[in-house]
Formats: C-alpha cells, sequence, structure tokens
C-alpha cells in the first residue's frame, strides 16, 4: 500500500512539475500574443520636407525634388510601399514612371525619395501644386493611403526678336539720324525693364534708351536720335540690350555699329536759282507783250490803208 501511495506521490509531483514548465514556456507566448491584439494603431506615413536641387524647374533642363517621408508609427513598420508623384495640369513631368516601391520603412523611420523633374515645353509660368501619393500595408497586411500637396516653380527662358539696330552706312557731320527699333517678346514669360545703351566713338547717342515691359507674343518700338559729330571717316560702337524676365533673372546682347561720316558740302542756296529763273520768265512776258502790242497797232493800220484805197478808187 505504501509502495501505492509513493507511486501516487511521485506521478503528482512531476505532474506538477511539468505543469509549471509549461506555464513558463507558455507566458511569452501569451504576452506576444496579447500585444498583438492590443496594438491597432494606424500607421501614417506622411511627407515631412522636401527641397529641389534648383531654384525653378524650367523645359530646358532636369532637376531632382527630393521628398523626405516618414513613419509616424512607433510600434509597427509599413510595407510593400507604392509611392507616386502627380501633377494635374501635365507643366510638370517625372523624368520616367514617377513611381517608386519601397520594401518597408521601420516604426518612426524616414525615407528619402529623388525623383526627376522637367516642364513641358508649354508650361505657364508661377506656382504649380503636385500631389505625393502613398499606398502601403502594416504587419497584418491592412491598406492604408496617404497623399500630400507640394509647391513646386515653373520659370520659362525669356526671349526677344528685335530689328532696326543699325545706322545708315553714311551720315553727313553734324547731321541727326533717327533710329527706329522693333522688339517681339518670342517667350512665355513677361519681359521688364528693356533698355538699349549706345556706345560709339565721334557719335552722340544720348546713352539710355527705356522701352519697358513687354507682354508674351507683344512687341514694342523705340526711337534713338543719333547725331553725327566733326570727327570725318568709319565710326564703330556697340549697342546693349538689357532685359528681366518675372523672377527678376536678367539677360543681355550686344549688337555692333557702325557708319561713316563725310564732310558737309557747301551748296548754292535755293533762293538764288529761283531769282536767277525769275528774269528769264519776266522777258517772255515782255517779249510777248512787245509782240502783242505791234501786232494790235498794225491790225487797225491796215484797215484804214484798206479803206482809203477804195474811197481813192471810187472818186476815180
Amino acid at each position: 500500500m505504501e509502495k501505492v501511495i509513493k507511486r501516487i506521490c511521485t506521478l503528482l509531483t512531476f505532474s506538477l512539475l511539468f505543469l509549471c514548465a509549461f506555464s513558463v514556456c507558455a507566458l511569452p507566448v501569451r504576452a506576444e500574443e496579447l500585444q498583438e491584439i492590443m496594438d491597432a494603431t494606424i500607421p501614417r506615413l506622411m511627407v515631412t520636407g522636401y527641397t529641389l536641387d534648383s531654384e525653378y524647374i524650367s523645359p530646358d533642363s532636369e532637376c531632382t525634388l527630393t521628398v523626405v517621408l516618414k513613419n509616424y508609427c512607433k510600434t509597427k513598420a509599413v510595407r510593400n510601399i507604392k509611392l507616386s508623384f502627380a501633377e494635374n495640369s501635365g507643366d510638370i513631368k517625372p523624368v520616367g514612371m514617377g513611381t517608386k516601391y519601397v520594401a518597408s520603412i521601420s516604426a518612426g523611420a524616414q525615407y528619402k525619395w529623388k525623383i526627376k523633374l522637367t516642364a513641358s515645353k508649354t508650361a505657364s509660368i508661377g506656382e504649380h501644386e503636385v500631389v505625393i501619393s502613398s499606398e502601403f500595408q502594416d504587419k497584418y497586411d491592412s491598406a492604408f493611403s496617404n497623399s500630400d500637396s507640394l509647391r513646386l516653380t515653373v520659370s520659362q527662358k525669356a526671349g526677344l526678336a528685335y530689328s532696326g539696330l543699325i545706322l545708315p552706312a553714311k551720315m553727313v557731320e553734324g547731321d541727326t539720324s533717327a533710329v527706329d527699333m522693333s522688339f517681339m517678346n518670342t517667350g512665355k514669360c513677361k519681359i521688364r525693364n528693356l533698355r538699349l545703351d549706345f556706345s560709339a566713338d565721334g557719335l552722340v547717342t544720348g546713352g539710355t534708351t527705356f522701352v519697358g515691359e513687354i507682354e508674351a507674343g507683344q512687341s514694342a518700338s523705340a526711337k534713338a536720335n543719333i547725331r553725327a559729330g566733326n570727327d570725318l571717316g568709319e565710326k564703330t560702337g556697340s549697342v546693349t540690350v538689357t532685359y528681366e524676365d518675372e523672377f527678376g533673372e536678367s539677360y543681355s546682347l550686344t549688337e555692333d555699329i557702325s557708319t561713316v561720316v563725310i564732310e558737309k558740302t557747301m551748296t548754292q542756296p535755293q533762293p538764288e536759282k529761283e531769282e536767277k529763273k525769275n528774269p528769264q520768265w519776266w522777258l517772255f512776258i515782255l517779249i510777248g507783250l512787245v509782240v502783242g502790242g505791234g501786232i494790235g497797232a498794225g491790225v487797225p493800220l491796215a484797215i484804214h490803208s484798206y479803206k482809203q484805197r477804195k474811197e481813192d478808187e471810187l472818186r476815180l
């Protein structure tokens, strides 16, 4: 009987030890499961900042936009992330697909997305709204999404066409010549502070001619008076056209100008020529009067002589 009791006690002891060991091993699993059940937080993947490696986006070049995204969830990573770039007008375009796949971003971590951008040829200047969108999952395969708006500026290169910046081939010393100039804004942005600066030895140019603003697709004209000095011969110089675009960027171009100053010749004044002609006209008039008077006087004498002959014949 005692043996049976001992065996039962031994069996109970082993059972208790087994239960204790099982409980100790099962506690971490239960704690982890309990934590998983309690971690129902929604992950937030948001844009925290962005930089552009150039001041503006233009059709003439490519630039890089760096977007910083952060996983604001402190307990869960996000994974299977799809990032997208969009601009509704189509004025700003990504170089390539404009999308990016990221495997995961840890809890509280950041990710930098670099996107190459350019602008269309017909893009309107100024600020444009672009949207950075993200689609992602948490560790339970729950799907989430987010979008953030950015402001990027588009710039177009200013274009200017002109004509008339040419002096006459020859100028008489001391004379003044008016040079008419025409300008056409061939770019997409407004031209501001357009002016012309003349520089030429032996010519009086008046310095600066101010034109002002020209809207895109519009034209303007200007006039400059150039006076030749007393120094004869070929004279050369230049005219510099300076203007700005809507963002204050300055442009300039320089054209060479030249002319030949010739001596002023002395000519007989026009009134003297008229005085010489006038005596001739008066002479013709006087001759006409004399001839006419002679004819007028001869006709009555002839008539009187004819009548006298008739009367003498009748007497006979």
